[in-house]
């Protein structure tokens, strides 16, 4: 196995490989190629494969985003799954983020993979996004939960809960109590550099 920086003419190839494990009923897309196209010209080290000899087994798209780095796609082929190569290609990503002077890393989880980012040293972060009408006034005296970020939208407003573990009866709770129509968990990391080098 060889993890290294996807090539620019295998960039779509690749695209079309996270969408068919991502997306397989074939959803609107959130990022288009257009967009992954352009954030790879700026910085192709955070578009990472793993690959068994010539087949790509697994990839990590990440972007950036100020001074953090957004891990927007991960998938690893079926195939090649519960072998370890995600905890591989994880921490030869983050290696890169390292290498463009990125100290964090910030991803939204699906719920099957929300422990391995756990296991990982990632925190989690609750997120929430409410519609501006339906903002409680008080709402910032409504749970002890830290709030680490507010921003502000034309038509929502997005707040993140600094919270200590994954709980779905948590997230239920603050999107009841602040009316909002939509809580996820993100997750994120503070990078330190390491003097063991990341596997290649």
């Amino acid at each position: 196995m060889q993890i290294k920086t996807i090539s620019s003419n295998e960039l779509k190839k690749a695209d079309e490989f996270q969408q068919k494990i991502l997306n397989p009923e074939n959803k609107a897309r959130y990022r288009t190629f257009g967009y992954i196209k352009r954030n790879y010209l700026k910085n192709p080290s955070l578009f990472v494969g793993i690959y068994d000899n010539s087949h790509l087994a697994g990839l990590i798209f990440g972007y950036v985003k100020r001074e953090n780095v957004l891990l927007g796609e991960m998938a690893i082929d079926k195939e090649y799954r519960n072998r370890g190569l995600g905890s591989k290609l994880l921490s030869f990503f983050e290696g890169q983020v390292l290498k463009i002077n990125k100290k964090k890393i910030i991803l939204g989880a699906r719920e099957n993979a929300e422990r391995f980012y756990l296991k990982k040293g990632y925190k989690p972060i609750l997120f929430l996004q409410i519609k501006n009408s339906d903002v409680p006034k008080n709402y910032k005296k409504l749970t002890n939960y830290r709030i680490i970020k507010e921003t502000n939208y034309k038509d929502a407003k997005r707040i993140s809960f600094e919270v200590k573990q994954v709980s779905d009866y948590l997230k239920n709770k603050l999107v009841k109590i602040f009316h909002a129509y939509d809580g996820i968990y993100l997750f994120e990391k503070n990078l330190k550099a390491r003097a063991v080098p990341y596997p290649k």
